[in-house]
């Protein structure tokens, strides 16, 4: 009897270690601009893989250098997370046309918001494996927002697991919005990523390029970003809003 497709990839994932899995069929999501559709990147997509990898809570609430820890194991794992979707999209070859949805760069730049090619938090809401939170994160049951993502686009049209029925955010809950240091976030669960990014990302290597005007006047701030921080190039010094989350404990 044949392996059904669906239990190929989860097999694969599941021996990476990677155990957080959902599948969503293509569908129209408002919140997402149409630059930063799956049909963008392959045209005829029919679903998107997403997947996800908890951040241990002792890095989260150590005592000291937790920030160094966090920036840490978010450059590693993100590695990790990229040359798993890597070698997914080979794996499915032979069935279907897949592209890689990195988890963290490359950054597109429109109007002041930073984005992903693809915006995995909302297609791994509709996979099923979690929900959005109102600090921007994908809340999922057994992590909280503890988690880092990942992601194929494909051509294969896969049977999508079910999204989840019930929001995971408290509607009477602001403690990440009331945690910002920037207020980033506002109780409508806008937020203001530019802000985010500016304040909670420093990168020594950036500033050098952004403060030399040769460099900009030949550069796009778009290309300076993605140059300078992919790979370790950067460090996360604030994650209030994941520390103060009681889901996350």
């Amino acid at each position: 009897m044949k392996e059904r497709l669906e239990d190929k990839i989860k097999d694969f994932l599941i021996r990476e270690r990677i155990s957080m899995v959902g599948i969503a069929s293509l569908c129209y999501l408002p919140s997402v601009p149409d630059t930063f559709s799956p049909q963008t990147v392959l045209k005829n997509a029919a679903s998107v893989i997403c997947y996800g990898v908890p951040i241990p809570k002792g890095i989260m609430y150590a005592d000291a250098y937790e920030d160094l820890l966090y920036w840490r194991y978010c450059n590693m794992t993100y590695r990790f997370l990229d040359i798993a979707s890597n070698n997914l999209c080979l794996l499915l070859e032979k069935e279907a046309v897949s592209v890689p949805v990195y988890g963290c760069y490359p950054w597109k730049i429109v109007d002041r918001e930073f984005w992903g090619l693809l915006p995995l938090v909302y297609w791994a809401e509709q996979a099923g494996l979690g929900t959005l939170t109102k600090c921007g994160l994908l809340g999922t049951p057994e992590y909280g927002t503890r988690i880092l993502l990942g992601g194929v686009v494909t051509t294969a049209e896969l049977e999508p697991t079910e999204s989840l029925n019930e929001g995971f955010c408290p509607a009477d809950c602001f403690k990440c919005i009331e945690a910002c240091p920037v207020q980033a976030i506002d109780k409508s669960g806008k937020v203001d990523h530019n802000c985010c990014i500016r304040y909670a990302h420093e990168n020594p290597l950036l500033y050098n390029l952004l403060t030399t005007e040769e460099i900009k006047e030949k550069y796009s701030f778009e290309t300076l970003v993605n140059t300078a921080g992919v790979d370790d190039h950067g460090t996360y010094t604030c994650f209030e809003c994941m520390k103060v989350c009681p889901f996350n404990r």
